[in-house]
């Protein structure tokens, strides 16, 4: 296994308005100096594929788009392991807690998870970030950054 202590991961589609919230975040993560050790990376969608970088990391950042009011407010969760699949119809099936199980499963140990997702005002295709929600983005970097910071 790849070994990478810290990894941020963005979820969402670059093309559907909010939804590239965590592509945005990656990018502009990536153009600040970020400590050895941290690990970036954009997907569409969570899926085993990750399951072996998170099981070689000590934190996992997800960054994501959310249905929700209003439009642009910030959220912050630390996550648990859930094992419990989402088949309802919604566009993730995976979810960061599913992925988590997922891990601790196949590795018997898990890492320490934040969620930090911005409530969504349109995920039309082609629509670019909306303004509450790129208003959102420096608010969410600068705590995806102080969690970086605290964490060991």
């Amino acid at each position: 296994m790849n070994q990478c202590n810290q990894l941020i991961i963005g979820i969402g589609n670059p093309l559907r308005g909010d939804d590239a919230l965590g592509a945005e975040a990656i990018r502009a993560l990536e153009a600040r100096a970020l400590p050895p050790g941290v690990k970036t990376v954009h997907v569409q969608q969570l899926s085993m594929d990750l399951a072996e970088p998170l099981g070689a990391a000590s934190l996992a950042v997800f960054i994501d788009a959310r249905l929700g009011e209003p439009a642009g407010e910030l959220r912050a969760a630390e996550l648990k392991p859930n094992s419990c699949l989402n088949a309802s119809g919604v566009s993730h099936f995976f979810t960061p807690e599913t992925l988590l199980a997922a891990v601790q499963a196949l590795y018997g140990q898990h890492p320490k998870a934040y969620l930090f997702s911005v409530n969504a005002h349109t995920f039309d295709f082609g629509a670019p970030l909306s303004p509450l929600v790129h208003a959102a983005l420096p608010r969410l970097l600068d705590r995806v950054l102080n969690v970086l910071r605290t964490s060991p």
